[in-house]
């Protein structure tokens, strides 16, 4: 397996995890949200445990064109996630200020966007991955 296919798999647990957020947004049940939360969490640790062991090289290659990808998805997606909270942070004043009641965001948003965060990150990776290196799927 090649590190861009490993993180397409952990992109997709990490898609997996944002979608039962979000449910759990609506329903409302705290125990559903914090055990598939927790097993998200669970096979996501899992996943970098086993590729830190079958990727292991005595001596690594050092690709400065895929390290240069993560830096500019990691760059890219706190630019967008900052800017997402701070135009959130400024409606919800506003609509604070205009209906003269305080609004609250439940909890697990907080989780919910992280996760969000992860999976913008690793497509964003694998977008300049691909669009670097053609049709190859190596890493």
């Amino acid at each position: 397996m090649t590190f861009n296919r490993y993180i397409f798999l952990r992109m997709i647990v990490e898609f997996i995890g944002v979608c039962c957020c979000t449910i759990q947004l609506f329903i409302g049940n705290t125990l559903v949200g914090l055990t598939v939360a927790g097993v998200v969490a669970l096979l996501w640790v899992v996943g970098e445990i086993w590729v830190v062991m079958v990727l292991n090289r005595q001596s690594p290659r050092r690709d400065e064109l895929s390290d240069e990808h993560q830096r500019q998805a990691m760059q890219f997606t706190f630019q967008l996630t900052l800017g997402l909270l701070v135009i959130v942070g400024i409606v919800i004043m506003m609509v604070s200020l205009l209906a003269h009641t305080p609004v609250y965001l439940p909890a697990i948003i907080l989780p919910d966007i992280a996760m969000v965060a992860l999976v913008i990150s690793d497509s964003r990776y694998l977008w300049l991955e691909h669009s670097g290196m053609g049709e190859s799927d190596e890493d």
